[in-house]
């Protein structure tokens, strides 16, 4: 439906999404989702561990989260602030580089006759356990300030409030 928009609506649109990045002001609306329970194949439906909550949240922002992302990925692989064995979410590599470099290791011990020894942890729920004001702590320490720090910091945040952090505006143009 946004892509159908007449250009006038898009200026609009562009308009709000440069009040919010240079005013730093995280609309309410944008702090609440309507959570949906999906059952998971194969469980149990009488039990609440069998179902995956799904966040229903608002088009306009993920479609500002994207343009966010768009940047903190492009400042953080320019600048080689990952680690070059992080694999996830990053372009171009997946499961199988990791794979590889397991093999690789497997392979290399075993010509010296050495060993590897491997440790897989799943963690349950990690991103709800992430220490958000830890993760903003490294997100200073690795240059990532202004707006983009402005806006994650408000997309992690639960009250209404305005962000104090002082960075470049950048406005969205089309």
């Amino acid at each position: 439906m946004l892509q159908k928009l007449p250009k006038c609506a898009v200026k609009t649109l562009l308009h709000f999404y440069n009040r919010v990045w240079l005013k730093r002001e995280f609309p309410a609306a944008w702090r609440h989702s309507i959570v949906l329970p999906v059952l998971k194949q194969g469980k149990d439906p009488q039990l609440v561990s069998s179902y995956r909550p799904i966040s229903l949240t608002s088009t306009l922002c993920k479609i500002l989260e994207r343009l966010v992302t768009t940047r903190l990925t492009y400042h953080v692989e320019k600048n080689n602030l990952l680690s070059n064995v992080q694999s996830g979410f990053r372009q171009g590599r997946c499961t199988v580089d990791q794979i590889m470099r397991l093999q690789d290791a497997i392979n290399k011990h075993n010509h010296t006759k050495g060993f590897t020894v491997g440790v897989f942890i799943d963690f349950q729920s990690a991103f709800d356990m992430v220490w958000q004001k830890g993760l903003l702590i490294k997100m200073k320490n690795m240059g990532i300030i202004g707006n983009v720090f402005s806006f994650v910091e408000n997309f992690l945040s639960t009250g209404a409030r305005r962000c104090g952090a002082v960075g470049h505006a950048i406005k969205f143009t089309r």
